[in-house]
């Protein structure tokens, strides 16, 4: 399922630049309009010609979910997303950021808080379950214990990258549904630079508790 044998969800071959290429707003809105459950089924605007496989939505592109005609934003959001608690997100954001400050790298600090703000947004956008979010957050900051001595050598990666698939294997996690997720984790990237490369310093790529509420927030947001 992946040609990355060190993450399952965070395959390193993300551009290592976060300065925005000329095209990063188009990219940007098609991330943000899939990430809001707007998923195009044409490429017949200009971020599909761009970027093929990423078009944004069609006026005339039904709701995820619903009744014919509803608002995507009433339908797939739930009524009480400003309540979403953006304090585990944020806690766990400021860490990396300080870790970054401290080590005098204020622009990847700065970086990493407006990361942070993203994330929140996001996922009050999306009625996401914060109790959901804060239990992921949860995974990634005990994950991140083991890489206080260093990082995760590579023999133990591909040791767990090796057990988590054949353990999602056998509860019938598919391709797609890993597909889905690394889609979910991609736009995330999008809208808020400096995701991956900090879940990627975790160790958590391979953790089957992430993958798997990754694949459920992934399905409910229509990946």
């Amino acid at each position: 399922m992946s040609d990355d044998p060190a993450h399952v969800l965070f395959p390193s071959d993300a551009p290592a630049s976060s300065k925005p290429p000329d095209w990063f707003q188009a990219q940007n809105a098609a991330a943000e309009a899939r990430l809001t459950g707007r998923h195009a089924t044409t490429q017949d605007n200009a971020a599909a010609r761009l970027f093929p496989s990423e078009g944004t939505p069609r006026a005339d592109q039904p709701p995820p979910a619903g009744k014919e005609g509803d608002d995507p934003e009433r339908v797939l959001f739930k009524d009480d997303a400003a309540q979403f608690d953006a304090k585990p997100v944020k806690d766990f954001v400021s860490g990396f950021a300080a870790s970054a400050a401290t080590d005098g790298d204020h622009d990847r600090a700065k970086a990493l808080e407006a990361a942070g703000e993203a994330l929140v947004e996001d996922f009050k956008a999306a009625g996401s379950d914060a109790k959901e979010v804060a239990e992921a957050f949860d995974i990634i900051r005990m994950r991140q214990a083991d890489t206080i001595a260093g990082p995760v050598s590579t023999e133990k990666l591909q040791a767990e990258y090796g057990s988590t698939m054949a353990a999602l294997e056998a509860e019938g996690v598919t391709t797609a549904d890993i597909d889905a997720a690394r889609a979910f984790i991609r736009d995330l990237e999008i809208v808020a630079p400096g995701t991956m490369d900090s879940l990627e310093r975790t160790g958590a790529g391979s953790d089957a508790r992430l993958i798997r509420k990754a694949i459920a927030e992934a399905k409910r947001r229509g990946y």
